[in-house]
């Protein structure tokens, strides 16, 4: 009885030990994946960077070849290939551009969209206390306040939004609470302060000045699935835009993108990972400011 004890002691410390051996090898194997992918990312980023460089019309949007989805966007090395899809950003607001230098006066071309977003996102009162919240000094504005935990600084991720206590995450983030318009439907940190006319969203678009009436957005729409809006004069030839509204859009619309997001797919044999990479276009150039995996 003693023995056959002993042996089932250490049987089951043998199948104990294999279990634990195998779980290693799959983690340690795992591991090693996800930094050859990183590493493996990190070049095709030179590659990506390249690309968005060369692309120097004077107009971004969906209907180009390299943004489109259309055309298979696929680099391969040995045994490993990954999948691209580069999506050009400046689709909304810039969270962090809606004051002048001062960081404490709004831009006049902003005034009007700001407070449409609040009406129409139901919360009015919250707009003012989230300028405290983002201007540069601790005067609190009419209807707002300043606390001791206000930034008073330019966001680095809208969820620093959070920190407001009239701020939910329902609120903030589109979908959630079964909302269809939310905060980040209109604000991105992700932005320039123009924002592209080729690609902003009905949303966007509808916010933009007074005059831009949903008939307007309807022809915006309609023009830009079969051509590009690349200066104020591609504009003009869209039916019913309001000639008098062009000049006051000019310092809030532009016609390219700075920032691009960027999925890619790893794969090798049976394993994959994805990443999103977030770059800005500076110059000739293309750095890396987000990345997520």
């Amino acid at each position: 009885m003693t023995v056959m004890f002993i042996s089932t002691i250490l049987l089951s410390a043998a199948v104990s030990f294999a279990w634990f051996a195998r779980q290693e090898m799959r983690r340690i194997s795992g591991e090693e994946f996800a930094m050859k992918s990183r590493s493996l990312v990190d070049i095709v980023c030179l590659t990506v960077a390249e690309w968005i460089a060369g692309d120097d019309n004077e107009y971004d949007s969906d209907l180009e070849l390299l943004y489109s989805g259309e055309f298979p966007l696929a680099l391969s090395f040995d045994e490993w290939d990954v999948g691209i899809k580069i999506t050009p950003l400046d689709r909304q607001f810039s969270i962090n551009g809606i004051f002048l230098p001062d960081g404490v006066t709004m831009k006049k071309e902003y005034e009007y969209p700001w407070q449409e977003i609040w009406r129409r996102l139901g919360d009015e009162r919250a707009a003012p206390v989230v300028l405290d919240f983002l201007d540069s000094d601790e005067l609190a504005r009419p209807g707002g306040r300043e606390e001791d935990y206000f930034l008073n600084r330019k966001l680095s991720d809208m969820s620093e939004l959070l920190h407001i206590k009239e701020i939910k995450p329902g609120l903030l983030y589109e979908g959630l609470a079964g909302r269809h318009l939310a905060i980040d439907s209109f604000f991105t940190v992700y932005a320039d302060d123009k924002i592209n006319i080729n690609l902003a969203s009905r949303e966007t678009l509808s916010v933009l000045d007074e005059q831009i009436t949903p008939g307007v957005v309807d022809a915006i729409l309609a023009y830009r699935r079969e051509a590009n809006i690349s200066n104020a004069k591609d504009l003009i030839k869209i039916p019913a835009f309001p000639v008098s509204a062009v000049a006051r859009l000019n310092n809030i619309i532009g016609y390219k993108s700075n920032y691009f997001s960027v999925d890619m797919k790893v794969e090798y044999n049976s394993d994959e990972r994805n990443f999103n990479v977030v770059m800005k276009r500076s110059g000739n150039g293309c750095q890396i400011i987000g990345w997520r995996e």
